[in-house]
């Protein structure tokens, strides 16, 4: 289904914040902030945002290269001279000119473009507006980022305190901490790690605070990147509970769901047939087939009742899974479900494999 447009304001929804509802719901257009007579264009593809000719400052990244000397200046004024001659960007003249090769030359416009964004982080008031009817040719594309590498960037560098108070709960406020499916994406340093650790025992932020060694504004900070991903936000107060249904399974629920029942009937039928060492024939058969998985795999679990534990932070957020990664699920399952009932052919013989795959195909709804 194709994205609907979207549009509000940067007091009720900060841009880090903005950043993260783009990139987890994958949309792709066009994002137009506007402040006062200020106006910057971004655009994205299925989440990731795009370095495009129409939101690069060319003059500025070349006066940046100067800068920092990678160029002298009369190197930046010859690029500037043969791209008005030609008719050609300046990244394009700097690479015929023979100034820079390609990696560095791509890595420093990468670098520039993100330290470009870091001053929206501050905005504390405009508007937006996303249009998904908005797209690019391939050939406006110089690059593509990780939004959620660039949230936390942006937070680490922020100025405007007054950010952080409008958007914190409150000292004394019930908190809770989960941990959503993209966890393991997300490139946190050390510190940060520490701060998440001792706010999962932390009832509120001012125990949190006072149970850590960082200084408060520099975790205020943090608790702020942790409130934009979706980590850290407030809880209900006890005395009023509101029980309601609970919330129907998606479709990626549903197939993960059907891929744990799978496995633990795999694990039960070698129980029966081999006894006690199911366990071992099982995790090595895991263990096999681990390295030619994708890097979401790594954290693989065979689970006492059998099931494929991938990421603990994946049974948090089922219901939220974008479909790539749902699909990069399933083709990884796939592929230790095979694994598996290779296993049981190597150890139990082709006739208990042929029953175990006649009985899969009733098990689940895969």
């Amino acid at each position: 289904m194709k994205d609907a447009p979207l549009e509000g304001s940067i007091a009720e929804t900060p841009f880090p914040r903005l950043l993260f509802d783009i990139w987890t719901r994958e949309r792709s257009g066009r994002l137009r902030l506007r402040r006062n007579d200020e106006e910057r264009f971004l655009f994205f593809e299925k989440g990731r945002l795009l370095v495009t000719r129409e939101s690069f400052a060319e003059s500025a990244f070349l006066g940046a290269l100067v800068r920092k000397k990678v160029l002298l200046p009369e190197q930046a004024r010859q690029s500037e001279r043969l791209a008005a001659l030609k008719n050609i960007s300046l990244v394009k003249a700097l690479g015929e000119l023979g100034l820079l090769s390609p990696i560095p030359l791509w890595s420093l416009l990468e670098s520039f473009f993100s330290r470009q964004l870091f001053a929206l982080f501050d905005w504390e008031e405009g508007e937006f507006e996303f249009d998904p009817a908005e797209t690019l040719t391939p050939s406006a594309k110089l690059g593509v980022m990780e939004v959620h590498g660039l949230i936390l960037q942006g937070i680490r560098q922020m100025h405007n305190d007054r950010i952080l108070d409008r958007f914190l709960p409150g000292p004394d406020d019930p908190i809770r901490v989960s941990a959503p499916y993209f966890l393991h994406l997300l490139d946190l340093e050390s510190y940060e790690r520490y701060a998440l650790n001792i706010l999962g025992e932390a009832a509120d932020l001012q125990t949190f605070q006072a149970g850590n060694e960082l200084g408060l504004r520099e975790s205020r900070k943090v608790l702020f990147a942790f409130v934009c991903l979706g980590i850290l936000g407030p809880a209900a107060r006890e005395g009023k509970p509101r029980p309601g249904p609970e919330a129907p399974l998606t479709e990626h629920a549903r197939l993960l769901a059907a891929f744990d029942e799978k496995c633990a009937f795999v694990y039960k039928y070698v129980s029966k047939e081999a006894g006690p060492i199911a366990q071992t024939i099982l995790s090595k058969s895991l263990d096999e087939v681990k390295p030619v998985l994708g890097s979401i795999f790594q954290k693989t679990a065979l689970l006492a009742d059998g099931r494929i534990e991938v990421d603990p932070a994946l049974r948090l957020g089922a219901n939220h899974l974008p479909d790539e990664f749902v699909r990069r699920l399933v083709r990884g399952y796939d592929e230790i479900l095979m694994a598996e009932v290779l296993a049981v052919k190597k150890t139990l013989g082709p006739a208990h494999e042929s029953v175990l795959v006649r009985n899969l195909e009733k098990v689940g709804c895969v």
